[in-house]
């Protein structure tokens, strides 16, 4: 018998059912000489600190003895899902099993996490590595017809195992060393304190920004306006204005430039992520799950990629594709797609770009949540962008003269409206905004040498702004470019964290309390802006965790050794612990105590706070509340616990007990649904269990 081991159940009963595995069982499926089971995200983890000795049980925690660098390094299962580890590891020594197929997620991550289930259960039998982009049947078989050793993925193993140890060596030194210091709970993590300290950094910006005015003179000249270039001060301006107001104007000159803009290119998920947010306000977690789900109803190719090209061999099937894109989209396509221009097989690295499947092709809104339909369709979008004709336009600029001050005027003619049609329909589809391009067009009395001897005058203020708070969109961009500076121009990865990782790491700051929602923008909270006031370079530099990255990049490439890269974070760790051990006079209470989390708001993203009568959302613009005596509740007799609100805010259901129904008298056990329409009340409803 051969076993097979998923990431997730969804995506073993795929591959069950076509290796015709059927037999169902407690936690796999069997049959036609394979067996079938998952791993239900991670089931391992490296150990907690207080696995290595005594010392680190003790609370409130103590500096004394930190740093913890592991001479051997521990495992632990999470408890959540031990029943299904156990599974795991009967099934693993199994005598009948005498193969093990790793069919996790084709990534550094899906690679650790099988790799710590069959270390920690002890499994010696040989391993060979499924590796698809898609969960769709044919794929399946194409990927089982080519299975390779796991040996041949030992380097991307061992870049995320030192990924994984690297951040706990960071984490959990510098978290009970600060935490420890400024008697408070301070979260520091690898990735996450420098991403802070961009939005920090930013608010800092805002904050000590001083607008300032400026002015231009705008001169009207009759079948169009020109504008001055800026002028920094109010007198200069109106000097400008009264010498133009008794000068004669004439066109200096008239520049026509044809202009091309190429289609975008294919998603990867950050790029999926960013216009996700600005187009419907996901968050990136949001628009990371909804892909997740779509890839495994097989509707989606495997979303946590970084690439925006395809292999060259897959030339036929993006012509298909954009075929199914176009039924999905209700668009008409008139050219032949250009599968060339997606075309790099240089820059496919892992996976390919994000596509939609064949199978996409069947979806239906009914069954399909519409959060995820617009995630399909937005995939979708891009595709027949990215292999549609150019944008072609002929850019005017014309220059007038007058009082010895150049004025400027620019126009915009359209002849080949190329992909920006789609683009056009497809947002207006999607957000139900229209949408149009701007034309303008100069007529043909425009000529040089032209004299505009009635023309008319005034003075634009105009106002500095501040750099914009960042949202989930420009936040990811920020992280993908910080530290690129000094990163190798030919790293194949840049940046903070990964692109399948940066999303967890937003919502680990919002969630921990150092970073807050309002509406879309990311801020940081008070602790957030104190614990970046207290924390060394070596832990908020974008620079140095990008450098991190990129090492970890080249162990995967066989070009870095794991080692040496670890006795560096090791080093550090040593370092950041002789260096701070100590608090610092004055700044212990820097930090406030913040109310804890039930959960997050379902509408907006920000902590849902208990309070005396409610569950209210954090945001303040945000109007979510659950009230403890909802008449729900209080008709059913059941008391609205923490425990209820909080599983309903974590999975929009709760399975309760005793729920008592005033029509019978009698009470029953049922399922209370979050039934939230966004109004001004929340709702609920119930589901019946049967029996």
């Amino acid at each position: 018998m051969k076993l097979v081991i998923a990431e997730k159940p969804s995506v073993g009963a795929n591959i069950a059912s076509v290796l015709g595995a059927n037999i169902k069982k407690q936690g796999y499926l069997v049959g036609n000489g394979y067996i079938v089971s998952w791993c239900v995200g991670h089931l391992i983890e490296l150990a907690e600190p207080e696995a290595y000795g005594e010392e680190y049980k003790i609370k409130p925690w103590i500096t004394d003895c930190l740093p913890i660098i592991p001479e051997k390094w521990k495992f632990g299962v999470i408890k959540e899902t031990s029943s299904q580890y156990k599974n795991l590891k009967s099934l693993m020594n199994d005598p009948c099993v005498d193969e093990v197929i790793c069919a996790t997620d084709a990534g550094r991550e899906g690679e650790c996490i099988f790799r710590y289930v069959y270390k920690l259960c002890r499994c010696s039998k040989p391993v060979k590595r499924l590796w698809i982009s898609s969960v769709e049947k044919n794929d399946i078989i194409n990927g089982f017809k080519n299975l390779k050793d796991d040996s041949d993925y030992d380097r991307l193993f061992q870049s995320g195992y030192a990924r994984s140890k690297a951040d706990w060596l960071v984490g959990m030194n510098g978290t009970r060393l600060f935490s420890a210091m400024y008697n408070n709970f301070l979260s520091v993590g690898r990735v996450q304190t420098p991403t802070l300290k961009i939005i920090v950094d930013r608010e800092n910006e805002i904050n000590n920004f001083k607008s300032e005015k400026y002015y231009t003179v705008l001169l009207n000249c009759g079948e169009f306006t020109a504008e001055s270039a800026r002028i920094p001060d109010l007198p200069t301006a109106k000097k400008i204005l009264q010498n133009v107001n008794t000068s004669t104007a004439f066109i200096k000159s008239i520049k026509k430039e044809s202009k091309k803009v190429s289609p975008p290119k294919l998603f990867n998920i950050a790029d999926l992520q960013k216009t996700a947010n600005r187009l419907f306000g996901y968050t990136a977690k949001q628009t990371l799950d909804y892909a997740q789900s779509l890839y495994e109803k097989k509707l989606i190719t495997y979303p946590r990629t970084d690439s925006n090209y395809v292999n060259s061999s897959m030339k036929d099937k993006i012509i298909q594709l954009t075929a199914a894109a176009s039924g999905i989209m209700s668009a008409e396509i008139s050219f032949t797609p250009d599968a060339d221009r997606v075309i790099n097989d240089e820059k496919v690295t892992d996976h390919h770009a994000l596509l939609p499947t064949l199978s996409a092709a069947d979806a239906e809104s009914e069954t399909v949540p519409d959060s995820e339909m617009k995630i399909l369709r937005l995939i979708c979008s891009q595709l027949i962008y990215a292999v549609s004709p150019e944008h072609i336009y002929e850019s005017t600029a014309i220059t007038v003269s007058c009082a010895d001050t150049d004025f400027t005027a620019l126009g915009k003619k359209i002849s080949q409206m190329g992909w920006k049609e789609f683009q056009l329909k497809f947002v207006s589809l999607l957000t139900g905004k229209e949408m149009s391009v701007k034309e303008t067009i100069f007529t043909d009395n425009i000529v040089e040498g032209l004299v505009i001897e009635n023309h008319s005058e005034k003075i634009a203020d105009h106002q500095t702004t501040p750099p914009k708070r960042y949202t989930d969109s420009s936040l990811i961009s920020a992280m993908e470019r910080a530290g690129s500076e000094d990163t190798d121009p030919d790293a194949e990865r840049k940046g903070l964290g990964t692109p399948a990782t940066r999303a967890a790491v937003i919502e680990k700051l919002v969630k921990g309390g150092f970073a807050e929602r309002k509406g879309k923008q990311l801020i940081p909270t008070q602790n957030g802006a104190a614990l970046i006031s207290v924390l060394p370079d070596m832990l908020t530099s974008p620079q140095l965790t990008a450098e991190w990255e990129n090492n970890l990049t080249q162990i995967a490439k066989g070009a870095a050794d794991p080692g040496e890269f670890l006795s560096g974070i090791e080093a550090m760790a040593r370092e950041l612990v002789q260096t701070h051990a100590a608090a610092l006079d004055g700044k212990k209470d820097l930090f406030r105590e913040e109310k804890p989390s039930v959960g997050k708001c379902p509408r907006c993203g920000s902590p849902v706070h208990e309070g005396k009568k409610n569950y209210y959302c954090s945001n303040k613009e945000c109007a979510f509340v659950m009230w403890k005596n909802d008449r729900f509740f209080e008709e059913r007799k059941t008391a609205f616990s923490a425990k209820i609100a909080a599983a309903l805010l974590k999975s929009g259901k709760v399975n309760v007990k005793k729920l008592y129904s005033p029509k019978t008298g009698k009470t029953y056990d049922g399922t209370i649904v979050l039934a939230d329409t966004g109004g001004k009340y929340v709702n609920y409803r119930i589901e019946v269990q049967k029996n």
